[in-house]
């Protein structure tokens, strides 16, 4: 007899996490032109980013502690509704100022958000249903920042083509954006009910509030917490630089650079999905060391390509490895993790995770044009010095999973962290 499916409200759950995504990447395509156009300088467009990431990142543990003592579902549509409304005073701006304050605002509200609907999540399935649970949402997220971008972009051209100002065309984005949030908040209201015994995981039987237990800080919980941090560096160093490799090494045109971005994304869709069910079956850590070490060492071999389609297939390679580690990682987390600190445990990697992935691009663009035109004859190998950062990434990445390879012990039956605490 087969195993059930996913339940009615994980794929709610997913079908909210697919429009949050696309109305997050939406203005991507578009937004360092609107902080320019509003005002502010080339040379600070990185802190827009980096202000929403920071403010998450600095809040994401509060916002945890919140999680854990009002509810999933009260937080989240508290954090949705703030991104419908800060969505609306982004397209209305009057200068770049106003923008970065709303941007800061809006990180943190979007922590909650996040934090909440992760938390909710593991509440929602039983622990031999949390990998399959994790690619499920996992794609859903990426099906919505593919297309996000292209969207927007879609949007804003036609806002253009119709006569308005370009000002204007990067204004009406924002409130389609804040209407598709809007849509989430309302499914979330109707469709989503949160576990009784979710909302009863920090109070007494007769529903007094108890004090929220303190946190333990096991080895495999630091040694995942510093992987974490460890894979947003990853993410940081890597990202910014692909563009620049792509232009330098091969001289390639933006289209051709997204294609090669948007198709190697598409790939990792299913792969999540996939990988979360075989983590329910094999374990936690076989699928983590498969992805894991594949996309480091498919990294490592990036910059000794030498066709832009080697270099496709590599990076292709890169991001399967990625998505396939991704959900066995997040479920092994759950699993180590206890209901009555879910919130807050998961904000806090949230906070290290997010906090490498803004240290990441200062410290990879810096490499990189530091070392982009040099080679190096390591024992007769030339080695190119925009290499460097795919490097020292890889290097890391594989250090931290034999880290988690060495140091943590899958739990298996009861010590597997419950799907809600004791009352």
């Amino acid at each position: 007899m087969a195993a059930p499916r996913l339940n009615k409200a994980v794929l709610i759950l997913g079908t909210v996490q697919l429009v949050e995504s696309l109305a997050i990447a939406l203005p991507i395509s578009f937004f360092p032109n609107y902080v320019i156009s509003l005002g502010a300088s080339v040379a600070s467009v990185g802190l827009f980013t980096s202000s929403f990431m920071m403010a998450y990142a600095i809040l994401s543990p509060k916002m945890g502690r919140l999680v854990d003592e009002y509810g999933r579902k009260q937080i989240m549509m508290l954090g949705i509704f703030g991104d419908v409304v800060f969505g609306v005073l982004t397209g209305l701006v009057p200068d770049w100022r106003w923008l970065l304050v709303i941007r800061v605002i809006n990180g943190a509200v979007s922590s909650g958000a996040m934090l909440a609907s992760e938390t909710l999540l593991i509440d929602l399935v039983t622990p031999q249903k949390r990998g399959e649970a994790a690619g499920f949402i996992m794609s859903m997220s990426m099906i919505g920042r593919n297309i996000g971008p292209v969207f927007g972009g879609a949007i804003q051209w036609f806002v253009l083509s119709r006569g308005y100002t370009e000002l204007m065309s990067y204004r009406i984005p924002y409130f389609v954006d804040s209407a598709l949030a809007a849509v989430a908040l309302a499914v979330i209201y109707f469709y989503i009910k949160e576990p009784e015994r979710s909302r009863r995981n920090n109070t007494g039987l007769e529903g007094e509030k108890k004090e929220l237990p303190k946190i333990e800080w096991t080895q495999p919980l630091k040694v995942l917490f510093l992987n974490s941090f460890i894979a947003g560096i990853g993410v940081g160093f890597i990202i910014p630089i692909m563009v620049l490799f792509y232009t330098d090494k091969f001289n390639m045109d933006p289209v051709g650079i997204g294609t090669i971005i948007s198709l190697s994304g598409f790939i990792g869709l299913l792969a999540s999905y996939i990988a979360g069910r075989y983590s329910d079956k094999l374990g936690r850590k076989p699928l983590i060391a498969f992805g894991n070490y594949s996309s480091r060492l498919a990294g490592l071999i990036l910059p000794f390509t030498a066709s832009i389609t080697q270099a496709g297939i590599v990076v292709s390679v890169r991001s399967l490895g990625f998505n396939i580690s991704m959900p066995a990682f997040r479920a092994l987390r759950a699993d180590l993790v206890q209901p009555e600190v879910r919130g807050r445990m998961f904000g806090l990697f949230g906070t290290a995770f997010t906090a490498g992935s803004v240290i990441g691009p200062i410290i990879g663009t810096w490499i990189y044009d530091t070392y982009r035109f040099s080679v190096f004859n390591v024992l007769g190998l030339q080695v190119p010095g925009y290499g460097i950062p795919f490097f020292i990434n890889g290097i890391l990445g594989i250090l931290s999973t034999t880290m988690i390879m060495l140091l943590v012990e899958e739990p298996k039956g009861e010590d597997v962290a419950p799907q809600f605490a004791e009352i």
